[in-house]
């Protein structure tokens, strides 16, 4: 056993319910536990040091044998609490046999070092419990004292916070709203003009929490009210209502480490959206012209100084749009490790080789039949592995979801290739459950 181990703890779930001013019912809690262990697996990739996994139940062993016969390495142990609640730190906590399995798969290593998705109550309780077993633990997030500023930067309220805090950091304009009387105000006064309004929750997840207004005589608006009654995290004010900012298909984002250093590490990345929802993104040199980096990292900089000032430490995501006239955007802030960071970790890897990272994280697999990861998905990425190609399958749970799908991340020399190459390996597999032709063409790992 190494003197230092990595302990991988995927709180997704945990992270996105504990929100005290939400009142989910159990249905829409259940969606979010199904929707946030669904991404839980990405962290395999989070660190390829010695380290131990805590995984969900529910994970595909073949998946996670495959995946690090891909990637070259052994596979680590990993310590799955029974899904009391699906809030994965709770369960573990809660679970005297799992508990016994963490203690025994760290046992020798002097230090553990959380990688976290985010700070919640549970995970300093279970860094105590370490602790009181003698391990020396380092957190990945703010100490408990500082536990306030995760919260807060996670607001989307902050931002509004941020612009008259730092200097260079803009949102759009907007008008805070406490009640239902002032949000129909505030959207009447935005859109009466012929203009479109954003509307903001305190927090969402994976774009939801954000709905869009505009005044249009074809039903636009009474859709837009039905969206916020449906949706959960409107179930609560304040609100924001802001302009709605014209801008390309793509926004830009970049991933800071807020550590005691007085610079920062930082990813920066662009993303890929439908409307309002995330879909894809690509990181790595050149992904972003330089101009936009440049801003972004200076925007980073500033964040940064700012989150330390406040205590907060740990990874977090300011995402950004780029309006049409160049002006770029703070849309909100995510104090947490985001979806990008096994694409970072990749990226890494393969750094010297294929320094561009492109993931996906739910490719349709819109079939009548259920993909199998034996006879689908594992032929195709044999053959990209066999070629040459670092591609992997990242979200296997999906496969069996009411809606399935498929994530799949990929480094290559571009974010063009990273794309082109998961959207072939995508049809691969939708050809090899319709049982044609399987095989990855070979355009598709050309170069």
């Amino acid at each position: 056993m190494p003197d230092t181990i990595d302990l991988v703890i995927p709180n997704i779930v945990e992270f996105n319910l504990k929100r005290e001013l939400l009142d989910f019912d159990p249905g829409v809690e259940q969606d979010l536990v199904e929707h946030g262990t669904g991404f839980t697996d990405q962290c395999v990739f989070w660190s390829a040091a010695p380290r131990v996994l805590v995984l969900p139940a529910g994970y595909s062993q073949e998946w996670l044998a495959h995946v690090h016969a891909g990637l070259g390495g052994p596979v680590p142990p990993v310590v799955s609490p029974v899904p009391r609640t699906g809030r994965l730190v709770h369960d573990l906590l809660n679970d005297d046999r799992a508990l016994a399995a963490l203690s025994a798969a760290t046992s020798g290593a002097r230090e553990v070092r959380f990688l976290s998705f985010g700070a919640s109550p549970d995970l300093y309780s279970l860094a105590a419990v370490l602790r009181s077993q003698g391990r020396d633990v380092r957190l990945d997030v703010a100490e408990p004292e500082h536990y306030w500023s995760c919260e807060y930067l996670e607001s989307k309220l902050s931002c509004v916070d941020l612009a008259s805090h730092i200097p260079g950091f803009r949102v759009p304009r907007g008008i805070s709203v406490t009640s239902w009387e002032q949000l129909k105000g505030a959207v009447t006064a935005i859109v009466g003009n012929g203009g479109r309004a954003v509307v903001k929750s305190m927090y969402g997840v994976g774009g939801y929490g954000s709905a869009v207004a505009q005044s249009e005589a074809d039903g636009t608006v009474r859709r837009f009210w039905q969206t916020l009654r449906r949706e959960p995290f409107f179930g609560t004010f304040p609100l924001t209502v802001q302009d709605y900012i014209e801008h390309g298909t793509d926004c830009p984002a970049v991933d800071v480490l807020v550590d005691d250093g007085a610079e920062p590490r930082m990813e920066h990345s662009m993303l890929g959206v439908d409307g309002l929802r995330y879909r894809s993104l690509a990181l790595g040199p050149g992904v972003l012209d330089a101009d936009l980096e440049g801003r972004l990292s200076a925007l980073g900089r500033a964040v940064h100084t700012f989150a330390q000032s406040l205590g907060y430490r740990g990874w977090m995501t300011i995402d950004c749009l780029r309006a049409l006239d160049g002006e770029l955007y703070v849309t909100e802030i995510n104090a947490r490790r985001s979806g990008a960071m096994h694409a970072v970790a990749l990226a890494e890897r393969w750094a010297d080789e294929l320094p561009i990272a492109y993931t996906h994280d739910a490719l349709p697999l819109r079939l009548s039949g259920k993909a199998s990861y034996t006879a689908h998905i594992r032929p195709v990425f044999d053959e990209l592995w066999a070629r040459g190609v670092h591609a992997y399958p990242s979200t296997v749970r999906a496969l069996t979801g009411h809606r399935p799908s498929l994530g799949i991340v990929v480094c290559a020399k571009s974010a063009e290739d990273g794309e082109r190459i998961a959207e072939e390996a995508h049809r691969a597999v939708i050809a090899a459950v319709a049982g044609t032709d399987a095989a990855v063409p070979k355009a598709a790992v050309a170069g």
